[in-house]
């Protein structure tokens, strides 16, 4: 075999060479892409719902948690904070609000210490561990 009829049946190889080199590149790319990667079961809350994917954001000069209920695919009833001893210590029906609301939850009133924050929907309630300084 000569050097042309070597690079002839390369040539006819190279489509399939370059979409295997593109498909391998691209699963990696989509398994990049996903910044959690695989998750551990108990970061999954009701209905899948990842807790990071939901906005939760805290303003600490003015100690007001603002959530973002668009970001989360329930409706929502009631917001409420439980102490770590579980008492109650804000409660507030918001099945009335739009679904693109962003709640203003405020925190200067609490002492310090660990709470709960409760999302509650008809059907399940969202949990977040918070602290206050």
């Amino acid at each position: 075999m000569n050097f042309i009829t070597i690079m002839n049946k390369l040539t006819l190889f190279k489509p399939a060479i370059i979409t295997c080199f593109f498909l391998t590149f691209s699963i990696f790319a989509v398994a990049q892409s996903s910044p959690s990667g695989l998750l551990a079961s108990n970061d999954i809350s009701p209905k899948g719902i990842v807790e990071e994917e939901w906005s939760f954001f805290y303003d600490a000069e003015n100690e007001i948690y603002y959530i973002d209920f668009e970001t989360i695919s329930l409706n929502l009833t009631k917001v409420k904070v439980v102490a770590k001893n579980g008492n109650e210590v804000i409660a507030d029906n918001v099945a009335d609000l739009p679904v693109n609301t962003i709640y203003e939850l405020d925190c200067s009133k609490l002492i310090n210490g660990s709470y709960t924050v409760e999302l509650h929907s008809y059907t399940d309630i969202l949990k977040k561990e918070v602290t206050i300084k």
